[in-house]
C-alpha cells in the first residue's frame, strides 16, 4: 500500500511538472501579442500590455470600429530583445505594403513576473478631448520613413 502512495505521489510530481507553464521571454510575448492584434483580438492583447500598451490597442480597436472581417499576418524579421532588469527593448522588422522592411521597437516590463507589451514606439496617445480637427497627426509621433505619413 505503502509503495502505491509513493508512486501515486512521483506520476503527480511529472503530470503537475509537464503541465507547468513555460517562462514567456520578450521575444514570444511580443509575437503572440502582434498575432493577437493582427487577429483583432483586442481583449487578449490586452492582458499582455501594460495601461500604456492598452491605450494602442484601445485605438487599434477604435479604427476597426467591430469589423474582424480582415486579418492581416505582420511577420516580424530579426526579432531581438535587449533586457536590463525587469524592461526590455525588442527591435524587429516588418513589411511594409510594397515589401520594403520598416524597423519598428516596442518596449516591455516585467509585473509581477509576467512580460507584457509596454510601450509602442512612435505612438503617443494625447488626450482625447484635446484633439481638433485635423490632429489625427499628433497620434503617431517620431521618425517614420514613410512619406505617406510626413
Amino acid at each position: 500500500m505503502r509503495l502505491r502512495a509513493q508512486h501515486c505521489a512521483i506520476l503527480f510530481l511529472f503530470y503537475t511538472a509537464g503541465c507547468a507553464r513555460p517562462e514567456q521571454t520578450p521575444e514570444t510575448v511580443v509575437q503572440q501579442w502582434q498575432r493577437y492584434i493582427d487577429h483583432n483580438q483586442f481583449d487578449s492583447a490586452r492582458l499582455y500590455s501594460t495601461e500604456l500598451a492598452r491605450s494602442y490597442v484601445d485605438f487599434i480597436d477604435a479604427l476597426t470600429m467591430g469589423d474582424s472581417s480582415e486579418i492581416y499576418e505582420t511577420r516580424l524579421y530579426d526579432l531581438r530583445c535587449e533586457i536590463q532588469g525587469d524592461s526590455a527593448t525588442c527591435y524587429f522588422l516588418i513589411e511594409g505594403e510594397l515589401g520594403e522592411k520598416i524597423p519598428d521597437t516596442l518596449v516591455l516590463h516585467k509585473e509581477k513576473g509576467r512580460w507584457l507589451v509596454h510601450q509602442v514606439e512612435g505612438f503617443a496617445m494625447p488626450p482625447v478631448d484635446t484633439l481638433q480637427p485635423g490632429d489625427e497627426n499628433l497620434l503617431f509621433q517620431g521618425d517614420s520613413s514613410d512619406m505617406e505619413f510626413q
